[in-house]
């Protein structure tokens, strides 16, 4: 298989703080993607004017929204619009990307891409909004053990983030088929990947991830709650107050609903002996989710 060419989707909105950073990284990339393909979702701020002082980078094509469709649906539609059967790999507006990450990624890829989805993502360095390292590793300050991934422990949280991405068009055909009302595309592609796709992780820390008070794309799985937070929902779990994994579980059925078909017998018990989990009470949930990952 030879390296194919790579489609750069990115999802925009009033993200002019950190904008040029990001497309300069993109663009000075030790390969060069054929093409960035941005989506803005009608930002109110100079994002869009930023964006157009790139006028005369003909790799560049930006697209504005009339009307807010959402972060996910938004980087759906940008994958629509990247050239068919190109590689895919997604871009937040407010991260730096390693010079060689595009290299790095293409260089795995070559090794995995067939005619199903294929998957390749990687650790970060975090970056606070002065571009100072706050974790040298994502999955070090997360507990993220690379090495006990596997979907048994993806159904209890994502880890793939989807900055870090390389994905081929099998893959990104799926992604055209997603609802992302729900759920965001990253953990979807991922369960795709880890039952009857194939997928890569790469120890590399590609993407200094940006974490600041105004994230776009920054989920609540990843922030660490403080001891007092921690504790207080401990007691609403307990009280049952809140329901624990309970994306999780909506995740786990609505996967297994639209593509139990694909699956093998023993993944679809894997999918059903988490979801019999739900109706258990708040301690043994944590004692399966310590046990799948031990």
């Amino acid at each position: 298989m030879s390296a194919k060419n790579i489609s750069v989707v990115m999802a925009t909105f009033n993200g002019s703080k950190y904008i040029t950073k990001q497309l300069d990284s993109i663009l000075q990339q030790t390969l060069v993607p054929d093409e960035l393909i941005i989506c803005d979702d009608n930002s109110t701020d100079d994002t869009v004017l930023l964006i157009n002082s790139y006028e005369n980078n003909s790799r560049i094509k930006l697209f504005v929204n009339e009307k807010r469709m959402g972060v996910v649906e938004n980087f759906k539609k940008a994958t629509t619009l990247a050239t068919p059967s190109n590689w895919i790999a997604f871009a937040d507006q407010d991260d730096i990307w390693e010079q060689k990450k595009l290299r790095r990624l293409a260089d795995e890829m070559i090794l995995i891409d067939d005619d199903i989805p294929a998957l390749i993502y990687s650790d970060l360095t975090v970056i606070d909004k002065n571009d100072l390292v706050t974790a040298p590793s994502f999955w070090e300050k997360q507990k993220i053990r690379p090495e006990k991934i596997r979907l048994s422990t993806l159904l209890f949280g994502n880890v793939i983030t989807g900055c870090t991405t390389l994905i081929n068009y099998p893959m990104a055909r799926e992604f055209f088929l997603f609802n992302g009302l729900d759920y965001f595309h990253d953990e979807w592609l991922g369960l795709i990947a880890y039952t009857f796709g194939k997928v890569k992780m790469l120890n590399d820390k590609l993407v200094y991830y940006r974490q600041h008070e105004s994230n776009v794309t920054f989920s609540e799985e990843y922030k660490i709650p403080l001891f007092t937070e921690g504790l207080k929902n401990d007691i609403d779990y307990l009280l049952k107050k809140k329901r624990f994994l309970s994306h999780q579980f909506e995740l786990a059925k609505s996967f297994l609903s639209t593509y139990r078909d694909k699956l093998t017998s023993e993944q679809i018990k894997i999918f059903e002996n988490f979801i019999k989990q739900e109706n258990k009470n708040y301690i043994l949930q944590r004692l399966n989710r310590r046990i799948t990952y031990n």
